[in-house]
């Protein structure tokens, strides 16, 4: 099962079945880092089509590798998934910085995902994205280290 162990802050695990996507961002990660990981959750999800991603950002306490303009733009690399529309990603924020951030990641993407959403409650993030049922296999990825 393919991870994203190369990019510092982000650890990305499958269940690929259900054409799902945990990306969980921690410390370490900043703009260019977060341009990479989008390219790789492009790359690796070609064959899952559409699929639906959970962004976790809620442990991330350091936000000073991130600027509005960079979320942005990385935001603007989901042109390279195709089709576009068909994906949906729940982002999942614990502060109000986080969210300002990830505003600014949803404004691009939405140009071409099926729909981005931001949620301070996990619940309520994967009840949207539709994968409820997993609750307790998600909780266990979430936990255990990349």
């Amino acid at each position: 099962m393919p991870k994203a162990g190369l990019i510092v802050g982000f650890t990305t695990k499958f269940i690929k079945d259900r054409h799902f996507v945990l990306t969980l961002i921690d410390d370490g990660a900043n703009d260019k880092q977060l341009k990479e990981q989008v390219r790789f959750i492009t790359a690796q999800t070609q064959e899952m089509r559409p699929f639906v991603e959970l962004g976790d950002a809620s442990k991330l306490r350091d936000l000073s590798g991130f600027t509005e303009l960079g979320t942005t733009a990385a935001g603007a690399l989901e042109f390279e998934r195709k089709p576009y529309k068909l994906d949906k990603l729940a982002i999942l924020v614990s502060s109000d910085e986080a969210n300002t951030l990830a505003s600014c990641y949803r404004a691009t993407s939405l140009y071409y995902r099926h729909d981005v959403r931001i949620f301070r409650d996990f619940r309520q993030a994967i009840e949207w994205l539709g994968v409820a049922d997993l609750e307790n296999e998600i909780n266990e990825l979430r936990k255990e280290p990349g």
